[in-house]
């Protein structure tokens, strides 16, 4: 197998009042801060699904986004906080739900993602604590996917390929890995086995420590992913910027990546030729 291509160092978390902004080569997670917020017991339930609003919809009908955790905020002061204390608060939490939620921690290689709202500062001020943890898919551009569905335990089952991560280019060597869905010409597919590095409350690793942990495990991933060592096809890796570590993003995903584009799935090629 060829040599190992070194990560490059992605932010994943850039958020403005009520709305996203994305992040080059890796769907973003969201903080929505709604102007007018809702009390604890208007808010929807865990398992239902809303749009851009907190509006319940049917889960079977197309929908944007489906409740994982209600929580509480504590520990953070009676005055309103900055958004880095609030995310550093609510994103960790609501990666773990969603790992929860969706029966794996490899939802960082696939194009579902946690999305968390609190309250206004007007809320605040009324003595509104909460938090609502929610999973959206994005699509590859980085606006939301509407999809149909529950997407509880998806990751237990056979789900995995329909939301997985698929790269134009080269995970390891490009500032933009140009995420794509699997469907269409790519050189690079996320595979089974994201890396936990550490606790989000612990420091960063540094790139080397990051380096040196993903290269035997996603070795491993990558032949087991395509069932065979190849030449033609290697591993290659991509993990979350220092600035995110303490908003909960403390994992590596493995990519195997091939010498060139091509279309169709590595998953199970084993020594089959490479798809044209």
């Amino acid at each position: 197998m060829k040599g190992w291509r070194a990560v490059g160092a992605v932010l994943a978390v850039v958020s403005l009042a009520a709305c996203t902004a994305p992040v080059a080569g890796m769907p973003d997670a969201e903080v929505v801060r709604p102007s007018l917020t809702p009390a604890v017991d208007q808010l929807p339930k865990v398992g239902q699904c809303t749009d851009t609003g907190l509006e319940v919809l049917d889960c079977a009908a197309a929908h944007e986004a489906e409740v994982t955790e209600v929580g509480r905020l504590d520990g953070l002061g009676e005055a309103y906080p900055n958004d880095r204390d609030l995310r550093r608060a609510v994103l960790p939490a609501c990666r773990a739900a969603l790992t929860a939620y969706l029966g794996s921690a490899d939802h960082d290689a696939t194009r579902l993602q946690a999305h968390a709202l609190w309250p206004s500062r007007d809320g605040w001020a009324k003595g509104d604590r909460w938090r609502l943890c929610t999973v959206v898919e994005l699509k590859p551009d980085g606006s939301r996917a509407r999809r149909e569905g529950s997407a509880k335990d998806l990751l237990k089952a056979a789900g995995f390929g329909t939301v997985q991560l698929c790269a134009t280019a080269s995970p390891g060597e490009a500032k933009d890995a140009g995420i794509t869905t699997c469907d269409q010409p790519h050189k690079a597919e996320a595979v089974p086995g994201v890396l936990a590095l550490g606790d989000h409350r612990e420091p960063a690793p540094s790139l080397e420590q990051v380096n040196a942990k993903a290269a035997e495990h996603c070795a491993r991933a990558v032949t087991n992913y395509v069932g065979a060592a190849r030449e033609d096809v290697f591993a290659s890796w991509r993990a979350f910027g220092s600035q995110a570590w303490s908003e909960g993003y403390t994992s590596a995903v493995c990519y195997a990546e091939a010498v060139r584009p091509f279309t169709g799935r590595l998953w199970g090629l084993g020594k089959n030729p490479l798809p044209g």
